[in-house]
């Protein structure tokens, strides 16, 4: 399970009790509250760590021009979704992205075997 699914769980669990316990008179416990969160804190904390720790093993990824062409690929899909009006079409601009990326991956595994 993701970070962000435990936070997003935790945010409607809190809601939730939140409005029963104003609904029918109940106190939660804070204590206990703050332990749970703060063992999910804990945990968000150290994946990040890790996070960070797998980003620095993939430092040659900023070099890599097939990464360029996956951004700019989704950032013209969310542009042409959005409403932008682009000077060609967002579905032909990306499938030429798509398929220099595939020469691209096609040169790499010629070139590694």
């Amino acid at each position: 399970m993701s970070r962000k699914t435990i936070l997003t769980v935790i945010a409607i669990l809190v809601a939730v009790l939140g409005v029963i316990s104003s609904q029918f008179g109940l106190t939660l416990n804070g204590a206990a509250a703050a332990s749970g969160l703060g063992a999910v804190l804990l945990y968000v904390f150290f994946e990040a760590k890790a996070d960070k720790e797998r980003m620095r093993a993939q430092a040659g990824r900023w070099k890599d021009p097939k990464f360029y062409l996956a951004l700019v690929s989704a950032i013209i899909a969310a542009l042409a979704q959005e409403g932008v009006a682009l000077p060609v079409s967002p579905e032909i601009i990306v499938g030429i992205l798509t398929a220099i990326m595939a020469v691209l991956f096609k040169a790499k595994s010629v070139a590694t075997t």
